[in-house]
């Protein structure tokens, strides 16, 4: 299975995605070639939004105003 290696953007265009703070809470979807980003308010959104413009696009993902879109704060259970 071929492993897709995702850019992550500049720290100059998370800077100015974590600036807008109308839109904090909101998924961005960033094509990392070009920059260009795409909000929504779920993934699955960002992500229509975002294939619409890049049907091809690899997009790297995260959260207005976090550090991270997701996070895991479940137990972990071992078989």
């Amino acid at each position: 299975m071929k492993t897709l290696e995702i850019k992550k953007p500049s720290e100059d265009i998370l800077t100015r995605i974590n600036a807008l703070i109308s839109e904090k809470g909101k998924i961005v979807a960033i094509e990392p070639d070009t920059g260009e980003w795409f909000l929504g308010k779920d993934i699955i959104e960002a992500f229509k939004n975002a294939r619409s413009k890049y049907p091809e696009g690899v997009f790297y993902f995260t959260r207005v105003g976090y550090p991270s879109a997701h996070s895991h704060k479940g137990d972990i259970k071992r078989a």
